[in-house]
């Protein structure tokens, strides 16, 4: 069961990680074409 816990906090770790990177690389998107506009 602590494994499991263990897991769920890895991933839930993960998911964020992976929304940031997302976050930042709409971000920088957005940048490159309001600066090529």
């Amino acid at each position: 069961k602590a494994r499991y816990k263990g897991l769920l906090k890895n991933d839930n770790q993960l998911a964020m990680l992976f929304t940031l990177a997302n976050l930042f690389r709409v971000d920088q998107m957005i940048r490159q074409w309001e600066r090529s506009q």
